[in-house]
């Protein structure tokens, strides 16, 4: 008998259709996403540890899209949900609080540098935190971050044996790899390395342990894998190790004690074997390494990795084989013995330091000098300098790149370094107490939360060791921040906020996916892709603005190369047009405008980069400069004398200001102002006296730690303009002196040779006057052609 259809059941029917199609997410575009975001893990690295604007600009558009993508995904699956954990506020907070520091930073353009970096580091949070929903994506995240490093660590060895070129990659003997700096790369594979370690003990976790407790491991397919984890940290321990990075090493040794100790029954013995078994491999193959590259001999150096290699790979045959013969186990019940054992052992050690200490008094001294004053010391005056700072700008800091636009300002001595060095302290420079407040916060929620997910893990080994693997990879990273700018490379910061994204994933938190699962059919909500959508492409925008405008100036640089200066001025502009924050667009457009004989046009585009970034002396310099060819004396010197106040202890400001000071004297004197000439001429001559009190305020450890370049004194530009004011002062026996100084200088000599002859003419010593005149023609013919017109300027008394 045939089935009577009804109304009913055809209403039900098409009711039941949509429901099941609509509300399954789409899953594709959940792997596209994820697999973006491992690629931006991934690759970072490779491009300068992401460390420089062009880079930066580039991964945030990719991050855009791979926003957008999760989004659709979320989307499709009807989860809304922003913002959800104090950690979510905390690390969207970042980069809001760098945006409203922007608006009173001393250097826009970084700022705005700093607003591109903290919104990736957000975004790739966020992606972490919502695409990594269960353990395979836990693994293949990790793994995507993992092999990133190790290619890393080969790219060191590499380059360190010249079979690829790393622009400074290998440098005094220290691996540097694609990061470029040696601290900074220890940092990220001794953080990484937890991630290895995790790994290696992931397969024997994997497998029912033949006595139940976890530590005997049948040999099986899972056991292959931990050759390939122990190679993997054989080769990061060793780049590490070939960093020679003091301060990396510590806080990995402090990090991986608290590690062990973590480690839940049944682990810690495994992993302290397999630590020892490849760090005494790793040490040796680094020594040699090193030596045999920096004597040039490539083949050996890596005949030394392969030794090391073979010795880790018998290691761990070794423990497989105790592994199966149950020593393990009896590791773990007579662990109070080899404790004891370890102890004497140690105890042995600091015995033979002690002596080879007494026994090389001078070397052990001058090792201990070296790192006493070359890290600690400098670092204690970096973030001296750096709460000088803070004080006079205690709310909102000085904006994103406040440190590297002013610290000459504040700095204790002379020193280069665009980062503190510390990057809390770099954080309460640039944005003040609410900065350091969020990143505070950041650490805080990470903490606890990791906390309570490591104790609420009791029972299964696995996650715990996950959370404590986590755990010690970011507080490896956030501490070692402390004493260095590690974190100022975004590939680096980008595996920090990995981890904190990690701490509130699915995967981790617990938290349930499909929460609407079986409720009443809810319809998809197109104000939130719509929202979601403007928010990529605002980003994406914002970020390809700044990308094209750097664009933009490289081909105005292009074009001044072919010596078409209209076409680099089109470019130019419009690449202030795309980026009207970037004070060296202006710089480089006002120099262009200054080759083509614009002087006011080029005052004006100087003086807007000024306005940009306001404690640049080298942009006061410029323009004092600009207004001498002017014949705006006045203006020149106020700039020059800016140049000084705003870095005192930088030598060239002083020649420059030595110049102008001179030189619009001379000028003065020729339009017969003696009276201005003369003031012109004072300030000239007592510049030397102005060096030395800024000397006198060093102390004497100061004074050893200025070590990259020499001690401040009047140099041979200076002389030459002190020697020559003092002639026309009527000074003669100390104007001798000082030419006579700047004699010494191949760059001065002609110059000064002019001027002595002109005085030992005036002193009535003919012959020497001819013979230093004849050394100026051949010197400098242009200036010597004036000789005539100097004997006859008139002396001011």
């Amino acid at each position: 008998m045939a089935k009577t259809v009804t109304k009913s059941n055809i209403t039900k029917k098409t009711s039941t259709v949509p429901k099941q199609t609509q509300e399954s997410p789409v899953e594709w575009t959940h792997q596209l996403a994820f697999w973006g975001l491992a690629i931006l893990l991934f690759l970072p690295p490779y491009f300068r540890g992401l460390f420089f604007q062009p880079e930066q600009e580039r991964a945030l558009i990719f991050a855009g899209v791979v926003f957008w993508l999760a989004w659709l995904w979320k989307w499709s699956k009807r989860d809304n949900n922003f913002l959800s954990h104090p950690l979510d506020y905390f690390t969207l907070a970042l980069p809001a609080v760098y945006l409203v520091s922007a608006f009173q930073a001393v250097a826009y353009g970084v700022a705005v540098n700093e607003i591109v970096k903290t919104t990736l580091y957000f975004i790739t949070f966020w992606l972490v935190s919502r695409l990594v929903i269960n353990a395979k994506d836990v693994t293949s995240i990790l793994h995507a971050v993992y092999f990133s490093a190790i290619g890393v660590a080969l790219a060191g060895l590499a380059t360190a044996t010249g079979i690829i070129f790393i622009k400074d990659g290998f440098l005094d003997g220290r691996i540097y790899s694609t990061l470029q700096y040696p601290n900074a790369l220890a940092g990220y594979l001794a953080a990484v390395l937890f991630i290895g370690l995790y790994l290696w003990r992931k397969p024997g976790l994997e497998i029912p342990a033949a006595s139940g407790n976890g530590m005997e491991v049948a040999w099986s397919k899972g056991n292959w894998s931990q050759y390939l984890y122990a190679t993997g940290n054989f080769l990061l321990f060793t780049v590490l190790l070939g960093t020679r990075s003091n301060g990396g090493l510590l806080v990995f040794g402090i990090v991986l004690l608290i590690f062990i100790i973590g480690l839940p029954r049944g682990s810690r013995i495994p992993m302290i074997i397999h630590f020892t078994l490849f760090s005494p491999p790793s040490l040796l193959a680094a020594i040699m390494f090193l030596n045999a590259a920096t004597g040039g001999h490539q083949g050996i150096a890596w005949l030394w990795i392969a030794v090391g290699l073979a010795l880790v790979w018998a290691g761990q045959t070794l423990y497989h084989l105790a592994e199966r013969k149950g020593l393990l186990t009896w590791i773990a019940t007579h662990k109070t013995v080899l404790l004891a054992a370890l102890l004497l052992v140690v105890t042995a050690g600091c015995i033979f330091t002690g002596f080879y200490i007494n026994t090389h008094s001078d070397t052990a001294k001058n090792i201990i000098e070296d790192l006493r004053l070359r890290n600690a010391s400098e670092r204690f005056y970096f973030f001296q300098d750096a709460m000088k700072m803070f004080q006079e700008r205690p709310v909102l800091g000085w904006g994103g790149g406040g440190w590297e636009a002013a610290y000459r300002s504040y700095q204790s001595y002379l020193y280069n370094s665009n980062q503190v060095h510390g990057y809390y302290f770099q954080v309460m420079v640039e944005t003040g107490v609410l900065g350091i407040l969020v990143v505070l916060g950041i650490w805080g929620s990470f903490l606890h939360l990791t906390h309570r997910l490591y104790h609420g893990a009791k029972d299964n080994a696995p996650r715990q060791i996950l959370v404590l693997t986590i755990t010690s990879a970011a507080v490896m990273l956030g501490l070692h921040a402390v004493i260095d700018f590690d974190l100022s490379l975004s590939a680096i910061t980008l595996v920090l906020w990995m981890m904190f994204g990690l701490t509130v994933s699915p995967a981790l938190s617990g938290k349930k996916q499909d929460a609407r699962k079986g409720k009443k059919y809810v319809p998809a909500n197109n104000t939130v892709l719509a929202g979601a959508s403007v928010a990529a492409l605002v980003i994406m925008a914002f970020a390809g603005c700044l990308a094209w405008s750097n664009y933009k100036a490289a081909e105005a640089g292009k074009s001044l190369q072919k010596q078409d200066g209209n076409k680099a001025v089109a470019y130019m502009e419009e690449a202030i047009a795309y980026n009207p924050v970037n004070y060296s667009y202006y710089s480089n457009l006002s120099r262009i405008y200054q080759q083509q004989g614009k002087t006011d046009e080029a005052i004006a585009q100087l003086e807007q980069a000024i306005n940009l970034n306001r404690y640049n002396p080298a942009l006061y310099t410029d323009l004092a400069n600009l207004y001498f060819n002017s014949q705006n004396y006045d203006e020149a010197v106020l700039n020059a004398e800016r140049s000084i106040a705003l870095a005192p202890f930088q030598i060239q400001w002083y020649e420059v200001l030595s110049r102008i000071y001179f030189l619009g004297g001379y000028m003065e004197l020729i339009d017969d102002k003696k009276d201005l000439a003369k003031d012109n001429f004072v300030k000239a001559i007592g510049l030397p006296e102005l060096i030395k009190s800024r000397v006198n305020t060093l102390s004497d450890q100061e004074k050893r730690l200025w070590k990259d370049a020499p001690m401040l004194s009047a140099t041979p530009a200076i002389s030459l303009n002190v020697g020559s004011s003092l002639y026309l002062m009527g000074m003669w026996p100390e104007a001798e002196t000082y030419l006579q100084a700047a004699m010494q200088d191949d760059n001065n000599k002609g110059e000064a040779a002019v001027w002595l002859s002109v005085l030992k003419d005036k002193q009535g010593k003919a012959q020497e006057a001819r013979d230093l005149l004849e050394q100026a023609k051949e010197l400098s013919p242009q200036i010597a052609n004036g000789y005539e017109s100097l004997k006859n300027l008139e002396i001011l008394e």
